[in-house]
């Protein structure tokens, strides 16, 4: 099933952002090639064509057809996975504080080939560790991950500067979404400000998004899967 995403529009982006922390930095995750051949049995089953999610300590196995990738903190998001009506897109949620960046993704499989692994990230304006989920990101393109080694990939990392992207708006713009939509306490706190960002409110990564292609080497027909990860701002 291919996947359609709305394509990049051109954006003014805002100079600088406020955040009141640094991102975690997490080691790269080493995965022992010995689990990636002999993964742990699915024990959730997340949709009703062949898809499975496993869990060992840390690590997620996602399990389709003759083929599964891994990736260490991540949970699947129940209420927005839909594999009768989005087969192909599965959706996740970081474990607070950790981040895809940096980790070893690992993808094996003897029925593929072509295999490509693409990356890109959304930033949300966050409000008290709450993003903006219905209101303006920044989209960045698309970038190939080149493999580590044979099926092993090294997510990419961004700069200060990258987290910091988002569309040109005006304060007046987040007073009024947040009016609407947002509870009253939060109302008050945006209400007070006198520019945008400022704290309590910054701009960061919200979303990561990973994107496998290949072909079938059998019938060279193509796969094509969506990993949409939502960042949790929480402890």
């Amino acid at each position: 099933m291919k996947i359609f995403l709305l394509p990049a529009i051109a954006l003014l982006l805002l100079p600088a952002c406020h955040r009141p922390e640094k991102p975690v930095k997490e080691r790269p995750v080493q995965i022992d090639t010995m689990q990636l051949i002999a993964a742990p049995a699915p024990t959730v089953k997340v949709a009703s064509n062949e898809v499975y999610i496993a869990s060992r300590d840390s690590t997620t196995y996602i399990h389709f057809g003759d083929c599964y990738f891994s990736l260490d903190w991540i949970i699947p998001d129940t209420q927005l996975n839909d594999f009768e009506l989005r087969p192909d897109t599965l959706y996740f949620r970081l474990a607070h504080p950790h981040t895809i960046e940096g980790q070893m993704l690992a993808f094996t499989t003897g029925e593929i080939n072509k295999l490509k692994i693409s990356q890109c990230y959304e930033t949300s304006a966050v409000v008290e560790h709450e993003p903006l989920r219905h209101w303006k990101h920044y989209r960045s393109p698309w970038e190939i991950i080149p493999p580590e080694a044979s099926n092993f990939f090294i997510c990419k990392r961004y700069s200060a500067a990258e987290r910091c992207r988002f569309p040109a708006t005006t304060l007046q713009a987040l007073q009024q979404h947040v009016k609407q939509y947002g509870s009253s306490a939060t109302y008050a706190r945006v209400a007070q400000l006198n520019n945008f960002p400022a704290p309590p409110v910054y701009i960061e990564i919200s979303r990561y998004y990973i994107r496998l292609n290949g072909e079938y080497k059998k019938t060279a027909g193509k796969i094509n899967k969506l990993l949409i990860i939502d960042v949790n701002f929480n402890g």
